[in-house]
């Protein structure tokens, strides 16, 4: 019985942890990472933040993160108390944030890493990830994720061909802004 429990709860971190990998980072927060990198705002930023010391990194990092982590608990807790649009509003809103933190440790990596305590952390929770990712449970849930993955870009590409859903979403928000504006003048 534990060790079915186990499985059950092993299969149920490792769905979360492809169902962020594959179809939230991959098709929303990777693009953002990219995008945000390319800013030269954030190209000044980085000359200046290299030259803080680790500690202060450390802190910017860890306090950047925390809110990202915050925010997603909250999001769960609106999804289990029956507020689905809000939880999915809270996570939407989280994802260029946790974007930003990803960003600031990835060109801090190498001195956050210097400092002995983090470092440690980071090894363990690599090790942990490394080791999820050799189970067999990921590795059928992962070849599930990638199919389910090609039959929506499958099905976009059917029912809305390049640049349609953009589109038909942009159509829907002149629309409902033309009915706002009308409310409003009256």
């Amino acid at each position: 019985m534990r060790k079915r429990l186990i499985h059950l709860l092993l299969t149920v971190a490792i769905f979360f942890y492809i169902l962020f990998e594959e179809l939230i980072w991959e098709t929303i927060a990777r693009p953002l990472y990219t995008y945000i990198h390319s800013l030269e705002l954030l190209q000044k930023l980085q000359q200046r933040l290299s030259r803080f010391p680790a500690w202060v990194l450390l802190i910017l990092f860890l306090f950047i993160f925390a809110q990202v982590e915050v925010v997603g608990l909250l999001s769960a807790l609106m999804l289990f108390n029956g507020y689905p649009l809000i939880a999915i509003m809270l996570y939407l809103a989280k994802i260029p944030v946790a974007a930003f933190a990803f960003w600031l440790f990835r060109i801090s990596e190498e001195r956050l890493l210097t400092i002995k305590w983090f470092a440690k952390c980071y090894e363990f929770v690599m090790e942990k990830i490394a080791w999820i990712q050799e189970t067999e449970i990921y590795r059928h849930i992962k070849t599930r994720a990638v199919l389910l993955k090609e039959q929506i870009k499958q099905w976009k590409a059917r029912y809305f061909p390049k640049g349609e859903l953009k589109r038909k979403i942009k159509r829907i928000y002149l629309q409902l802004k033309k009915v706002f504006k009308k409310d409003q003048s009256r």
